[in-house]
Parts: C-alpha cells; sequence; structure tokens
C-alpha cells in the first residue's frame, strides 16, 4: 500500500508545528515567601544592676597568735574542720615556764612570812608605844616594815599570776566556734611572740561571711540618690568565680566613712547568710546590686539588632508581611536582649533574620522564634 504523500509545503508546515510545540514550556512560578522567625514586642518592668569585684571574709576572723617562745609540741586539730570555743588547738613546751611559776610561788611563800613576821611585830609593839613602854620612832619603824612587807606580798603575788598567765600562753585555745585553716606552724618548729612565726593559725566564723567591694565616688553618689533615708537594702547577689549564684541573698552591712583620696573609691560591706558553710574567707565573687529599675522598657534579642557604624536598626515585619528596616536607640543589655530606647513600640514584629539575605521590601512568611533563656535582670557589665 502507498504511504500517504503530502506537498513539500504543507510537510514544511507540520514539522515547524511540531517542533514549535515541543519546545514551548510553562511559564515559571514564583518562589514562595522566605520565612522570618520574629517576635512580638513587649514593655516591661526591667530591673538594672551593677556588678563589683569583692572579696569574702568571716563573720568573726581570729588570727591565733603565739604570745610566749618555745617549741611547738602538740597539734590537736584538723586543717579545715570546725572546731570549738575553749578548745584546745595548739601547745608550747610549758617546761620554761612552769620552772618560773614555781620560783615566784616560792618568793609568794617567803613575802608571805616576812608579812606575818612584820605583822606580829607590829600588834607586840603598838599597845607598848600606847603606855609609853617603847619610843615613838620603834612604833613608826614597825609600822613600815608592816606596810613594806604587805606591799612585797602583793607585788609577789600580782607576778605569780602574771607568770601563771604567760604559762597558760603555752595552751592556745579557739576564741570562738568556727573553722580552723592551714596552721603555719608543724611539730617541733621553735615559735617565737613576734614575727611572722608567731602567726599560727585563722579561725573564722562562717554561718555569715562578709563581703567587701569598692566603688567609685559617682556610682556612690548616684547609689546614695536613690537610697530612701533608714532604706535597708536587702536585695544583694553574690556572684562567684565558677560563674554560679550563692542562693542567699545578702544585705548592705555599712559603707567607708570617707572617699579614698588616692583611688577616688569607696569600700562598701554586704553580709551573706551561709548556713551549709560554702563560703570561705578569702574567696573572690561579685557583688551584685540593684541600681534602678527601668519602666515600660522595650526589650528584643540582640540578634535582632544590627549595628552599622555606630548606627543600630531593625527589621520590622509590618502588617503586610513586608519587611522594613527602621532606625532604632539602644540602651543597656539584658543578658541575650538588649533595651531599645526609641524607634520600637510595644505589640510590633521584629524579624530576627540572622544570616538570611532577605532585602528590605520582601514579604515574608513570619514564624514565632524560639527565644534563648533570659537571665531575671539587666547588668550594667554586660
Amino acid at each position: 500500500m502507498n504511504a500517504l504523500k503530502l506537498p513539500k509545503p504543507l510537510l514544511s508546515i507540520l514539522l515547524l508545528s511540531i517542533i514549535f510545540n515541543s519546545c514551548k514550556k510553562e511559564p515559571p512560578k514564583a518562589p514562595p515567601p522566605m520565612q522570618a522567625p520574629f517576635v512580638t514586642v513587649k514593655s516591661e518592668d526591667v530591673p538594672i544592676y551593677k556588678d563589683f569585684a569583692g572579696q569574702t571574709f568571716g563573720d568573726l576572723d581570729i588570727e591565733l597568735i603565739a604570745r610566749v617562745d618555745g617549741i611547738l609540741t602538740g597539734i590537736h586539730f584538723k586543717e579545715g574542720q570546725k572546731v570549738k570555743k575553749g578548745q584546745l588547738l595548739y601547745t608550747i613546751d610549758p617546761l620554761e615556764y612552769d620552772t618560773k611559776v614555781e620560783q615566784v610561788r616560792g618568793q609568794v611563800a617567803a613575802s608571805q612570812s616576812s608579812l606575818a613576821n612584820a605583822d606580829e611585830e607590829l600588834k607586840r609593839i603598838r599597845p607598848l608605844a600606847d603606855m609609853n613602854a617603847v619610843s615613838k620612832r620603834e612604833l613608826d619603824a614597825a609600822v613600815a616594815k608592816d606596810k613594806a612587807a604587805r606591799s612585797n606580798y602583793a607585788s609577789v603575788q600580782a607576778s605569780l599570776r602574771n607568770q601563771e598567765i604567760e604559762r597558760g600562753y603555752c595552751n592556745i585555745k579557739s576564741p570562738i566556734d568556727g573553722v580552723i585553716g592551714l596552721s603555719h606552724a608543724r611539730l617541733g618548729d621553735y615559735i617565737t611572740k613576734v614575727g611572722e612565726s608567731s602567726r599560727l593559725n585563722t579561725v573564722s566564723k562562717l554561718e555569715k561571711v562578709r563581703v567587701q567591694f569598692t566603688v567609685s565616688e559617682s556610682d556612690y553618689m548616684r547609689y546614695q540618690k536613690q537610697i530612701k533615708v533608714g532604706e535597708q537594702i536587702t536585695d544583694v547577689q553574690l556572684l562567684l568565680s565558677d560563674g554560679s549564684t550563692h542562693p542567699e541573698k545578702g544585705s548592705l552591712n555599712f559603707s567607708d566613712t570617707k572617699i579614698d583620696p588616692t583611688t577616688g573609691t569607696v569600700t562598701i560591706e554586704a553580709q551573706f547568710p551561709n548556713p551549709d558553710g560554702t563560703l570561705r574567707s578569702g574567696q573572690f565573687g561579685k557583688v551584685r546590686l540593684l541600681i534602678r529599675t527601668q519602666k515600660d522598657a522595650i526589650v528584643v534579642p540582640q540578634k535582632a539588632i544590627t549595628e552599622i557604624q555606630g548606627l543600630f536598626q531593625v527589621s520590622v515585619i509590618d502588617d503586610k508581611n513586608v519587611l522594613q528596616t527602621r532606625m532604632v536607640e539602644v540602651g543597656q543589655k539584658v543578658g541575650v536582649d538588649w533595651i531599645v530606647t526609641k524607634g520600637l513600640k510595644a505589640n510590633e514584629k521584629v524579624a530576627i533574620i540572622g544570616n538570611q539575605f532577605i532585602q528590605p521590601g520582601s514579604t515574608v512568611t513570619p514564624i514565632p522564634y524560639v527565644a534563648d533563656q533570659k537571665p531575671n535582670a539587666v547588668s550594667l557589665n554586660n
């Protein structure tokens, strides 16, 4: 059967139509709007804190100092452990001081005997003098001898008490209930009552700890203006060197009576309860004080703010989901957030675009931003 033959012009048109239809494509679809995480701006009261470097001290820190010379013959405690008031801590060889006590006791006995003789002689002469049986000179001599004997007896008694007290210094006892530190002396050391070797240890009372820190004169004056007369400041926190916060709130204890002219600072002391004894004397940390509370502050994540040559801007999503750039002014940082002092209002949507490249004027798909955990307050040291 013969194939159907078409005229050449018609065949060319048919081939062109097939080629044209095969090359024809669907028009490209517009990409969906990019997703933009956002936060809704809120106004809130934000407490403003400032941190000051400080050092801890015991509620009482009593240094144990030797008051006699001698060989250290006894250490009766474990370092770093609790001790009781009156507990024996150190013993210094008492042999020399026992000998001195016995010597003075002998002098007391001799003096007492002399006093008894003088008293008996006066008792014998006084009646005779009344009868003019002896001269007035003899009576005066007996009275003088009695007074001298009494004075000598009182003197050697005082010397005995002094020697007994000095002997007591050989036994060094705890003056308070507290925690004892590392010993500066070891058994067999020769201890003197002057110089560094006299400093044996320190006993600290740690139910409460004191933290001393310094503030500038300007900070001190500014803070004083905000405190009411007689107001007790109790919202004081202690930040430890490991980054943790002491669980107990403290209170301001006192401030120094003068400004240090060499540094322009004043020393302030805060006191913190230490019921579990975790704080020790000599630690370093930061005291956090409430400076003020900023009312109706606008706070947004720092990630939402871009800084360009000292100017700050944010990306705001309007009612039509269009991204708009807006200049703002910023204040204190709040951990991972920032206080915006000008340029934003409550209930506006601020985009957290991060590394995404979204041009201003673009339409976006807003999605809620999962914020990092916020601290409880603003620190002026951030």
